[in-house]
């Protein structure tokens, strides 16, 4: 992912989140709460590759790795990661979080991909 990725990936997530939050208004679980919330994830990312710091994108994203899949799972990475492993770890775990919200949450899913649904919030 470049660092433009990561804007385009809080857009799409604020999306989710928003079509989540319609069709089940009700969930309070754990991963919900990181969902809900995985928009910032990817601005910061954006954020951090902008200034060059890579460490604290891999140590979060580990951190949310790890809790949610077992730290079995968690995507090897370098000890001082540069841009490109940073951002390689970084699209594996949007998608394995993708994947996994799209089985949590297959209404939200649903809704977004219905003809007309866009992955920018209504003005």
């Amino acid at each position: 992912m470049r660092a433009d990725e990561f804007l385009h990936a809080a857009i799409e997530w604020v999306a989710i989140r928003d079509a989540v939050r319609a069709a089940y208004p009700n969930e309070t679980s754990a991963f919900h709460a990181i969902l809900c919330a995985f928009y910032r994830e990817a601005a910061w990312c954006h954020v951090l590759v902008r200034a060059h710091r890579y460490a604290p994108i891999v140590t979060r994203l580990k951190f949310l790795d790890a809790k949610f899949f077992g730290a079995e799972s968690a995507t090897r990475v370098r000890l001082r990661p540069n841009r490109i492993h940073t951002q390689e770890f970084a699209a594996d775990v949007f998608a394995r979080f993708r994947v996994e919200a799209s089985e949590r949450y297959p209404e939200a899913f649903a809704r977004l991909a219905r003809p007309g649904a866009s992955l920018r919030r209504p003005a």
